[in-house]
């Protein structure tokens, strides 16, 4: 199997400043996609009538994502497409969070094999350590990624045009989280909470034990025909980054359901879990719940290849070198 270098083999020192760094670059990369997915969740197919009778059908109706792309970059600028973007950079301290909590949780069950559980073959075990990990560390991070991601969807969905007159300008963060703050507290920042749970920490989990399983699977496959002859190298790093992709597409299609239904309770600020995933399938019909699947899609994949190449790159940058 591939070389596993964990959380005992690097300098943490130098891991924690080369992280932040690196996740700034990828997330500005996908902001784009994210933007565009979050407003095709958030329209509703049922109101398609009134908007064609308004007239400004157009410009307020998207097609698909490359559609939503061209109206977006026409009539908001190219700016447009990085709304929300100053807001969700913050996330970056608790993509720290969550890579240190990775990491850390992945360390202490390293040993655990044949402990609390029987002997399972080591790649089935670090297959579900590498799950066990991502969805824990999902589950503290959310709650500082939660209102950044509340309050950025929120920017996203602001379709000012770049040179709209100041009192049709879009409010800023400030003022929204002000507004967010006087109606509801701190409980209003956390609208959508136990949703974006439901979202993120299974799709860690999914991801990060997809990942294992596609990498080791692949390096099994090359090593034996010849391909992979060791873990350095460029072949590495491109395998790397496919099994990267792969458990991206993964997870996204299998929790796409729940996030459509968090996206819509983060921005309305309305309803329960239970009441938006029923009014979805009930008056949108089924296939809304997959709705910004493919610019999810879009946007996880550059995401996972650019996220992982990072994330093993930077490791191995990390590694202390023997005296």
């Amino acid at each position: 199997s591939a070389r596993d270098i964990g959380w005992e083999d690097m300098n943490q020192a130098r891991f924690a400043l080369l992280m932040p760094m690196s996740l700034f670059f990828v997330r500005g990369t996908v902001h784009p996609l994210s933007l565009v997915k979050t407003r095709l969740q958030m329209q509703r197919d049922h109101v398609k009538g009134a908007l064609e009778a308004s007239g400004d059908y157009k410009t307020a109706r998207y097609h698909g994502t490359f559609d939503a792309f061209r109206k977006i970059v026409r009539f908001e600028g190219f700016r447009g497409l990085f709304k929300g973007f100053a807001v969700s950079s913050v996330g970056i301290f608790s993509g720290q969070l969550y890579v240190i909590i990775f990491e850390t949780i992945r360390a202490k069950f390293n040993h655990l094999n044949g402990v609390i559980l029987p002997r399972v073959p080591q790649a089935r075990f670090d297959v579900m350590r590498n799950a066990a990990a991502g969805g824990c560390a999902s589950l503290v991070s959310q709650t500082i990624v939660v209102p950044i991601d509340l309050l950025s969807q929120k920017r996203m969905m602001c379709r000012s045009a770049p040179d709209s007159a100041a009192v049709h300008k879009a409010p800023s963060v400030f003022t929204m989280a002000s507004e967010i703050a006087r109606r509801d507290g701190v409980r209003g920042f956390y609208k959508g909470f136990s949703a974006s749970l439901c979202v993120y920490a299974p799709s860690s989990a999914i991801w990060w034990g997809s990942y294992q399983h596609f990498r080791e699977g692949m390096t099994r496959f090359g090593r034996r025909h010849g391909v992979i002859t060791s873990d350095a190298g460029g072949k590495m790093r491109v395998l790397e980054a496919a099994a990267g992709a792969s458990a991206g597409i993964v997870a996204t299609i299998m929790t796409n359901p729940m996030d459509v239904a968090r996206t819509r309770l983060q921005v309305s600020g309305e309803g329960t879990l239970r009441g938006v995933l029923g009014a979805l399938w009930r008056e949108e019909g089924k296939m809304s719940l997959m709705k910004g699947v493919h610019a999810r899609i879009l946007a996880t994949v550059p995401s996972s290849v650019l996220m992982i190449s990072v994330y093993e790159g930077v490791k191995r940058l990390s590694v202390i070198k023997p005296e």
